[in-house]
């Protein structure tokens, strides 16, 4: 053989090392980043089980409340009604079509005045708005009641 082959087959194989090294070292980092990405990932969900079931929790405690008439219908559907929208699930859950009497109820309250609004209000129009929704109220309450039952077990 002649020096110039040996030299051509040393640089050859030189070459190959060379891409083959990067190549591994590439690899390496892919396999890394996968790694970091999936315990992302898992840290992210952990972190949305964990609001997700703190959220639960509350919408289960307003509506033993509500069972146990320890709180008004609506402020009942008001907060149920934010929490449900605050629930992270991957699909719509259609909640308003789940539970339409607190929906409903909600709806209904979605255009009262709240806090120093209401107290700027007369008595006489206090009284108004509280006769409407007192009316709503016992409209809803046998549905809000039995939803609020079915939300004692309320999960994801």
């Amino acid at each position: 053989m002649s020096n110039t082959l040996i030299i051509l087959l040393i640089v050859a194989i030189c070459v190959v090392a060379a891409l083959a090294f990067y190549a591994g070292s590439l690899f390496a980092q892919v396999k890394k980043q996968r790694v970091s990405q999936q315990q992302a990932m898992q840290s992210q969900q952990e972190a949305i089980d964990k609001h997700n079931n703190k959220l639960i929790e509350s919408i289960q405690l307003i509506a033993k409340a509500v069972t146990e008439q320890q709180v008004d219908l609506s402020e009942a559907a008001i907060r149920i009604c934010r929490l449900l929208e605050k629930v992270y699930i991957e699909q719509d859950a259609a909640y308003p079509e789940a539970y339409p009497a607190l929906h409903q109820l909600d709806t209904f309250l979605s255009d009262y005045p709240t806090h120093a609004a209401y107290k700027a209000l007369k008595r006489q129009e206090r009284m108004r708005f509280d006769v409407k929704r007192a009316q709503q109220e016992e409209q809803l309450k046998e549905a809000v009641e039995s939803e609020c039952h079915h939300l004692l077990t309320f999960s994801v």
